[in-house]
Protein backbone atom coordinates (compact mmCIF):
# COMPACT_ATOMS: atom_id res chain seq x y z
CA UNK A 1 0.00 0.00 0.00
CA UNK A 2 1.27 3.44 -0.92
CA UNK A 3 1.40 6.09 1.82
CA UNK A 4 3.52 9.00 0.54
CA UNK A 5 3.36 12.19 2.56
CA UNK A 6 3.84 14.34 -0.54
CA UNK A 7 2.35 13.98 -4.01
CA UNK A 8 3.31 16.20 -6.95
CA UNK A 9 1.77 16.60 -10.37
CA UNK A 10 4.35 17.03 -13.12
CA UNK A 11 3.67 18.12 -16.68
CA UNK A 12 6.19 16.28 -18.82
CA UNK A 13 7.16 18.93 -21.35
CA UNK A 14 5.28 21.66 -23.17
CA UNK A 15 2.24 19.98 -24.75
CA UNK A 16 3.49 16.67 -23.33
CA UNK A 17 6.68 16.64 -25.40
CA UNK A 18 8.53 14.47 -22.83
CA UNK A 19 5.69 12.05 -22.01
CA UNK A 20 6.46 9.19 -24.36
CA UNK A 21 10.21 9.12 -23.68
CA UNK A 22 9.79 9.45 -19.91
CA UNK A 23 6.98 6.93 -19.45
CA UNK A 24 7.42 4.38 -22.23
CA UNK A 25 11.16 4.46 -22.92
CA UNK A 26 13.40 5.85 -20.18
CA UNK A 27 11.46 5.57 -16.93
CA UNK A 28 12.29 9.12 -15.87
CA UNK A 29 10.83 12.43 -14.83
CA UNK A 30 12.14 15.34 -16.85
CA UNK A 31 12.25 19.10 -16.38
CA UNK A 32 12.89 21.73 -19.01
CA UNK A 33 14.15 25.12 -17.80
CA UNK A 34 17.19 24.51 -20.01
CA UNK A 35 18.61 27.97 -19.31
CA UNK A 36 18.75 27.47 -15.53
CA UNK A 37 22.18 26.54 -14.19
CA UNK A 38 22.27 23.03 -12.74
CA UNK A 39 25.05 23.75 -10.24
CA UNK A 40 23.15 26.67 -8.72
CA UNK A 41 20.22 24.36 -8.10
CA UNK A 42 22.35 21.53 -6.73
CA UNK A 43 24.04 23.87 -4.28
CA UNK A 44 20.73 25.36 -3.15
CA UNK A 45 21.51 28.91 -4.28
CA UNK A 46 17.86 29.70 -4.87
CA UNK A 47 18.18 33.49 -4.75
CA UNK A 48 20.63 33.32 -7.64
CA UNK A 49 18.28 30.94 -9.41
CA UNK A 50 15.52 33.54 -8.99
CA UNK A 51 17.77 36.23 -10.47
CA UNK A 52 18.54 33.97 -13.43
CA UNK A 53 14.85 33.24 -13.99
CA UNK A 54 14.05 36.96 -14.04
CA UNK A 55 16.88 37.60 -16.48
CA UNK A 56 16.11 34.69 -18.84
CA UNK A 57 12.31 34.86 -18.85
CA UNK A 58 11.64 38.54 -18.04
CA UNK A 59 9.22 37.54 -15.27
CA UNK A 60 7.55 39.62 -12.58
CA UNK A 61 8.29 38.71 -8.97
CA UNK A 62 5.28 36.42 -8.43
CA UNK A 63 6.01 34.45 -11.61
CA UNK A 64 9.71 34.27 -10.72
CA UNK A 65 8.86 32.78 -7.33
CA UNK A 66 6.50 30.25 -8.91
CA UNK A 67 9.14 29.08 -11.41
CA UNK A 68 11.79 28.86 -8.68
CA UNK A 69 9.54 26.79 -6.41
CA UNK A 70 8.77 24.34 -9.22
CA UNK A 71 12.45 23.88 -10.04
CA UNK A 72 13.25 23.52 -6.34
CA UNK A 73 10.65 20.77 -5.99
CA UNK A 74 12.19 18.86 -8.86
CA UNK A 75 15.62 19.04 -7.24
CA UNK A 76 14.75 18.58 -3.58
CA UNK A 77 11.72 16.29 -3.32
CA UNK A 78 12.82 13.06 -1.59
CA UNK A 79 12.53 9.58 -3.04
CA UNK A 80 9.47 9.03 -0.83
CA UNK A 81 7.48 11.69 -2.73
CA UNK A 82 5.06 10.44 -5.37
CA UNK A 83 4.90 12.00 -8.84
CA UNK A 84 1.79 11.78 -11.02
CA UNK A 85 0.92 12.77 -14.55
CA UNK A 86 -1.68 11.99 -17.23
CA UNK A 87 -0.78 10.27 -20.49
CA UNK A 88 -2.52 8.13 -23.10
CA UNK A 89 -5.90 8.25 -21.34
CA UNK A 90 -4.49 7.07 -17.99
CA UNK A 91 -3.17 8.44 -14.72
CA UNK A 92 0.48 7.47 -14.18
CA UNK A 93 2.50 7.60 -10.96
CA UNK A 94 6.07 6.94 -9.88
CA UNK A 95 8.75 7.64 -7.31
CA UNK A 96 12.01 9.32 -8.38
CA UNK A 97 15.57 8.61 -7.32
CA UNK A 98 17.39 11.64 -5.83
CA UNK A 99 20.23 11.87 -8.37
CA UNK A 100 19.80 14.41 -11.19
CA UNK A 101 21.37 14.22 -14.63
CA UNK A 102 21.70 17.13 -17.05
CA UNK A 103 21.24 16.60 -20.78
CA UNK A 104 23.27 18.43 -23.41
CA UNK A 105 20.36 20.78 -24.06
CA UNK A 106 20.20 21.75 -20.37
CA UNK A 107 17.08 19.76 -19.48
CA UNK A 108 17.17 17.88 -16.18
CA UNK A 109 16.29 14.22 -15.53
CA UNK A 110 15.64 12.01 -12.50
CA UNK A 111 15.38 8.24 -12.86
CA UNK A 112 12.28 6.61 -11.44
CA UNK A 113 12.22 3.77 -8.93
CA UNK A 114 10.83 0.87 -10.94
CA UNK A 115 9.31 2.97 -13.72
CA UNK A 116 5.92 4.58 -14.15
CA UNK A 117 2.69 2.69 -13.35
CA UNK A 118 -0.87 3.25 -14.55
CA UNK A 119 -2.58 0.49 -12.54
CA UNK A 120 -3.74 0.26 -8.95
CA UNK A 121 -2.30 -2.30 -6.53
CA UNK A 122 -4.89 -4.83 -7.76
CA UNK A 123 -3.86 -4.43 -11.40
CA UNK A 124 -6.81 -2.28 -12.50
CA UNK A 125 -5.92 0.41 -15.04
CA UNK A 126 -6.42 3.98 -13.85
CA UNK A 127 -8.43 5.39 -16.76
CA UNK A 128 -8.85 9.17 -16.72
CA UNK A 129 -12.58 8.93 -17.50
CA UNK A 130 -13.08 6.89 -14.32
CA UNK A 131 -11.45 9.51 -12.09
CA UNK A 132 -13.11 12.45 -10.37
CA UNK A 133 -12.80 15.84 -12.02
CA UNK A 134 -11.60 17.10 -8.65
CA UNK A 135 -8.36 15.24 -9.36
CA UNK A 136 -8.09 15.43 -13.15
CA UNK A 137 -8.52 19.21 -13.21
CA UNK A 138 -4.87 19.44 -12.13
CA UNK A 139 -4.06 18.80 -15.80
CA UNK A 140 -5.08 22.39 -16.38
CA UNK A 141 -2.23 23.71 -14.22
CA UNK A 142 -0.37 26.23 -16.37
CA UNK A 143 3.05 25.52 -14.90
CA UNK A 144 5.11 22.34 -14.68
CA UNK A 145 4.98 21.06 -11.08
CA UNK A 146 2.39 21.55 -8.34
CA UNK A 147 1.00 19.84 -5.26
CA UNK A 148 -1.88 17.39 -5.71
CA UNK A 149 -4.72 18.61 -3.49
CA UNK A 150 -6.91 15.49 -3.75
CA UNK A 151 -4.32 13.33 -2.00
CA UNK A 152 -6.72 11.07 -0.06
CA UNK A 153 -8.87 10.41 -3.13
CA UNK A 154 -5.83 9.67 -5.30
CA UNK A 155 -4.30 7.24 -2.80
CA UNK A 156 -7.64 5.47 -2.38
CA UNK A 157 -7.69 4.94 -6.15
CA UNK A 158 -4.10 3.71 -6.35
CA UNK A 159 -4.51 1.49 -3.27
CA UNK A 160 -7.78 0.06 -4.58
CA UNK A 161 -9.72 1.41 -1.61
CA UNK A 162 -13.16 2.95 -1.50
CA UNK A 163 -13.86 6.10 0.46
CA UNK A 164 -16.14 5.81 3.48
CA UNK A 165 -18.77 7.80 1.57
CA UNK A 166 -18.73 5.34 -1.34
CA UNK A 167 -18.92 2.37 1.04
CA UNK A 168 -21.93 3.94 2.77
CA UNK A 169 -23.68 4.62 -0.54
CA UNK A 170 -23.06 1.08 -1.81
CA UNK A 171 -24.48 -0.37 1.42
CA UNK A 172 -27.55 1.82 1.04
CA UNK A 173 -27.85 0.82 -2.62
CA UNK A 174 -27.89 -2.88 -1.71
CA UNK A 175 -30.66 -2.21 0.81
CA UNK A 176 -32.56 -0.07 -1.71
CA UNK A 177 -32.47 -2.82 -4.36
CA UNK A 178 -33.65 -5.37 -1.78
CA UNK A 179 -36.68 -3.24 -0.88
CA UNK A 180 -37.44 -2.37 -4.50
CA UNK A 181 -37.62 -6.08 -5.32
CA UNK A 182 -40.23 -6.53 -2.59
CA UNK A 183 -42.29 -3.62 -3.96
CA UNK A 184 -42.04 -4.89 -7.55
CA UNK A 185 -43.30 -8.33 -6.52
CA UNK A 186 -46.37 -6.76 -4.91
CA UNK A 187 -47.47 -4.91 -8.05
CA UNK A 188 -50.72 -6.06 -9.59
CA UNK A 189 -50.60 -7.22 -13.21
CA UNK A 190 -51.70 -3.92 -14.74
CA UNK A 191 -49.23 -1.83 -12.71
CA UNK A 192 -46.42 -4.30 -13.36
CA UNK A 193 -47.00 -4.08 -17.11
CA UNK A 194 -47.01 -0.26 -16.98
CA UNK A 195 -43.79 -0.37 -14.94
CA UNK A 196 -42.09 -2.58 -17.57
CA UNK A 197 -43.32 -0.29 -20.33
CA UNK A 198 -41.75 2.69 -18.53
CA UNK A 199 -38.45 0.85 -18.10
CA UNK A 200 -38.17 0.33 -21.85
CA UNK A 201 -39.25 3.89 -22.58
CA UNK A 202 -36.50 5.19 -20.27
CA UNK A 203 -34.02 3.12 -22.30
CA UNK A 204 -35.13 4.75 -25.56
CA UNK A 205 -37.54 2.13 -26.86
CA UNK A 206 -40.91 3.14 -28.32
CA UNK A 207 -43.95 0.92 -28.09
CA UNK A 208 -45.50 0.03 -31.42
CA UNK A 209 -47.82 -2.71 -30.18
CA UNK A 210 -50.55 -2.19 -27.60
CA UNK A 211 -49.65 -3.70 -24.26
CA UNK A 212 -51.63 -6.91 -23.62
CA UNK A 213 -53.56 -6.57 -26.90
CA UNK A 214 -51.26 -8.38 -29.35
CA UNK A 215 -50.50 -12.05 -29.97
CA UNK A 216 -50.47 -14.49 -27.07
CA UNK A 217 -46.66 -14.61 -26.99
CA UNK A 218 -46.24 -10.82 -27.01
CA UNK A 219 -47.10 -8.31 -24.29
CA UNK A 220 -45.06 -5.43 -25.72
CA UNK A 221 -43.80 -4.81 -29.24
CA UNK A 222 -41.00 -2.25 -29.30
CA UNK A 223 -38.94 -0.19 -31.72
CA UNK A 224 -35.58 1.49 -31.09
CA UNK A 225 -35.85 4.62 -33.29
CA UNK A 226 -32.11 5.27 -33.47
CA UNK A 227 -31.01 1.76 -34.51
CA UNK A 228 -34.34 0.66 -36.06
CA UNK A 229 -34.20 -2.55 -34.00
CA UNK A 230 -37.47 -4.31 -33.26
CA UNK A 231 -38.12 -6.28 -30.09
CA UNK A 232 -40.86 -8.24 -28.37
CA UNK A 233 -41.45 -8.57 -24.64
CA UNK A 234 -43.27 -11.25 -22.66
CA UNK A 235 -44.13 -10.22 -19.10
CA UNK A 236 -44.77 -12.76 -16.34
CA UNK A 237 -45.22 -12.41 -12.60
CA UNK A 238 -44.18 -16.06 -12.15
CA UNK A 239 -42.60 -18.63 -14.43
CA UNK A 240 -40.88 -22.00 -14.40
CA UNK A 241 -38.01 -23.01 -16.68
CA UNK A 242 -40.42 -25.11 -18.76
CA UNK A 243 -42.71 -22.11 -19.31
CA UNK A 244 -39.73 -20.00 -20.33
CA UNK A 245 -38.55 -22.64 -22.81
CA UNK A 246 -42.02 -22.81 -24.37
CA UNK A 247 -41.95 -19.06 -24.95
CA UNK A 248 -38.38 -19.25 -26.20
CA UNK A 249 -39.44 -21.70 -28.92
CA UNK A 250 -42.19 -19.30 -30.01
CA UNK A 251 -39.83 -16.30 -29.90
CA UNK A 252 -37.21 -17.89 -32.11
CA UNK A 253 -39.81 -18.63 -34.77
CA UNK A 254 -40.51 -14.89 -35.07
CA UNK A 255 -37.69 -13.93 -37.40
CA UNK A 256 -38.89 -10.37 -37.95
CA UNK A 257 -37.56 -9.26 -34.55
CA UNK A 258 -34.01 -8.41 -33.49
CA UNK A 259 -34.33 -8.90 -29.73
CA UNK A 260 -36.49 -10.95 -27.39
CA UNK A 261 -37.14 -10.09 -23.74
CA UNK A 262 -38.65 -12.34 -21.08
CA UNK A 263 -39.60 -10.46 -17.89
CA UNK A 264 -40.45 -12.25 -14.64
CA UNK A 265 -40.31 -10.86 -11.11
CA UNK A 266 -40.80 -14.20 -9.29
CA UNK A 267 -39.07 -17.01 -11.21
CA UNK A 268 -39.31 -20.58 -9.92
CA UNK A 269 -36.12 -22.08 -8.52
CA UNK A 270 -35.24 -23.93 -11.72
CA UNK A 271 -35.60 -20.76 -13.80
CA UNK A 272 -33.75 -18.71 -11.16
CA UNK A 273 -30.83 -21.14 -11.32
CA UNK A 274 -30.87 -20.97 -15.12
CA UNK A 275 -30.81 -17.16 -15.04
CA UNK A 276 -27.91 -17.19 -12.57
CA UNK A 277 -25.96 -19.60 -14.79
CA UNK A 278 -25.91 -16.95 -17.56
CA UNK A 279 -26.18 -19.72 -20.16
CA UNK A 280 -29.01 -18.11 -22.11
CA UNK A 281 -27.72 -16.42 -25.28
CA UNK A 282 -30.84 -15.90 -27.42
CA UNK A 283 -33.37 -14.41 -25.00
CA UNK A 284 -32.75 -11.49 -22.63
CA UNK A 285 -34.20 -12.35 -19.21
CA UNK A 286 -34.96 -9.71 -16.60
CA UNK A 287 -35.73 -10.99 -13.09
CA UNK A 288 -36.46 -9.03 -9.91
CA UNK A 289 -32.76 -8.24 -9.35
CA UNK A 290 -32.32 -6.78 -12.81
CA UNK A 291 -35.65 -4.94 -12.59
CA UNK A 292 -34.64 -3.22 -9.34
CA UNK A 293 -31.41 -2.07 -11.00
CA UNK A 294 -33.27 -0.79 -14.07
CA UNK A 295 -35.77 0.97 -11.82
CA UNK A 296 -32.95 2.96 -10.22
CA UNK A 297 -31.20 3.68 -13.52
CA UNK A 298 -34.45 4.73 -15.16
CA UNK A 299 -35.48 7.09 -12.36
CA UNK A 300 -38.64 5.11 -11.59
CA UNK A 301 -38.34 4.84 -7.81
CA UNK A 302 -40.89 7.60 -7.30
CA UNK A 303 -43.33 5.82 -9.61
CA UNK A 304 -43.07 2.61 -7.59
CA UNK A 305 -43.48 4.45 -4.30
CA UNK A 306 -46.59 6.23 -5.59
CA UNK A 307 -48.11 2.89 -6.57
CA UNK A 308 -47.29 1.38 -3.18
CA UNK A 309 -48.67 4.18 -1.00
Amino acid sequence: MYTPERINFIKLGVKGDFEKECIETNGTIKLGYNEIDHQLCMSGQWEKVSDLITKEYSTVQSATTSHKNQIKKFYEEPESAMWVTFYNNSLWYCFAQPGIQVNDDGSKVRNTVGGWKNIDINGKQLFIQELSGRLTKVQGFRGTICDVKEKEYLLNKINGKQSKEVIAVEKSLVELKKNLKLIIKKLNWKDFEIFIDLIFRSAGWSRVGIAGKTAKTIDLELLAPVTDERAIVQIKSESSLKTFNDYKTDFLNMNEYDKYFFIVHSPANDLRNYIDSKLEKDIIIYDDSKLSELCINGGLIGFLLDLSN
